[in-house]
């Protein structure tokens, strides 16, 4: 762990049972759901079947049962646990976070006391995590729970990487990362552009906190901004790169508009905006993995990611157009986690990350 977190014997103990279980989730629940899935294929009516579908076979079966009762109170073991080895020793975790802009530090952190959470989060723990991504130690828990829960496949930011690398190369001068949390997405422009200045932006102070003190112990100079990515308060035209991992599956669509918006705002002419998601979901089911595309929708609706259903049933290629760029086009970006591209199987079937990217129009 990179920040003062210190677990006992039992702790450690704890948290490598539930790694393990989640482990079990992807090997041995998931494969049997898989297993499942293409033994009753052919009952469903089309080769390019709808999730409602696919939900008809899946949900009575035995191993999806049980595979969303274990997901979900996985989840919940899982962040019991951390909570629990966090209270203990919190004096310490407090102290380790608020530990920010200290002199000699590469980057900076610049926090808004008066900036309060989206109306579209005061009601749901994102990804069932306790107190969303604003309670006081939402940083420390988001980064500790990632490993386990990706069972170690993202543990050197690998998602990040795959939209930065997916990116074309250009002079990017100034990059700015919205809804960059513990700034995962955002340490892999400090490699790919050192000469640019590069600012992650969240509207959740927790998170920026321990996202400046794991940049500063990366050696990553990082300009962190306690800002919504609907209203970054950036000048007209200072941005050459904006970038979002993970980001608009988990608002809704009038914060999804205005986001595009605001990328288009402050992007200068010819600047470039860049997402990355699972694909949408017609692309899944047609060209990749029904199976996926009926997980993911269920997930959403299960594990309080309530905007996923309708994200991802959405044209983000028209969303950006809409928006006001050009160029606009979806693109699949290798993807190692599930397998695609890297020549491994997975067993929920391969299928890619997925960029949208646009350009600011040179005459705007």
């Amino acid at each position: 762990m990179e920040s003062t977190i210190q677990t006992s014997c039992t702790e450690r103990a704890k948290l490598e049972f539930v790694e393990a279980l989640m482990r079990y989730n992807s090997t041995g629940i998931g494969k049997a759901m898989t297993e499942h899935f293409h033994t009753n294929q052919s009952r469903l009516p089309s080769e390019k079947p709808t999730i409602g579908e696919i939900a008809e076979i899946m949900e009575p079966s035995p191993s999806y049962r049980f595979g969303a009762f274990f997901e979900f109170h996985n989840h919940a073991r899982l962040f019991r646990t951390l909570l629990g080895t966090i209270e203990r020793q919190k004096t310490a975790v407090r102290d380790w976070l608020d530990a920010v802009n200290q002199p000699g530090a590469l980057g900076s952190i610049e926090l808004d006391p008066a900036l309060s959470p989206p109306t579209y989060y005061r009601s749901i723990d994102i990804h069932t995590q306790p107190g969303n991504y604003h309670a006081e130690f939402a940083g420390v828990l988001y980064h500790t729970m990632i490993g386990p829960f990706l069972v170690h496949r993202d543990d050197h930011d690998e998602m990040g990487w795959a939209l930065a690398r997916g990116i074309p190369r250009r002079d990017y001068r100034r990059i700015v990362d919205l809804g960059c949390g513990v700034g995962k997405s955002t340490l892999p422009y400090c490699d790919l552009y050192p000469d640019a200045e590069v600012l992650g932006i969240d509207y959740a102070a927790a998170m920026l906190k321990y996202g400046h003190r794991l940049a500063e112990s990366r050696g990553k100079r990082v300009r962190f901004l306690q800002r919504y990515a609907e209203d970054t308060r950036l000048p007209d035209s200072s941005v050459d790169l904006v970038v979002a991992v993970w980001l608009f599956h988990e608002i809704p669509r009038k914060a999804r508009d205005a986001t595009v918006r605001e990328a288009l705002r402050i992007l200068r002419p010819g600047g470039v905006f860049a997402i990355m998601e699972s694909p949408p979901f017609r692309d899944l089911r047609e060209s990749y993995s029904p199976l996926s595309a009926f997980l993911l929708d269920s997930t959403g609706r299960r594990m309080s990611d309530p905007y996923i259903p309708e994200f991802f049933q959405s044209d983000r290629v028209e969303m950006f157009e809409r928006g006001g760029f050009t160029s606009v086009r979806d693109v699949a970006l290798p993807n190692e986690l599930t397998g695609w591209g890297s020549g491994e199987s997975y067993f929920f079937g391969s299928y890619p990350w997925w960029m949208t990217i646009g350009e600011k129009r040179a005459d705007a």
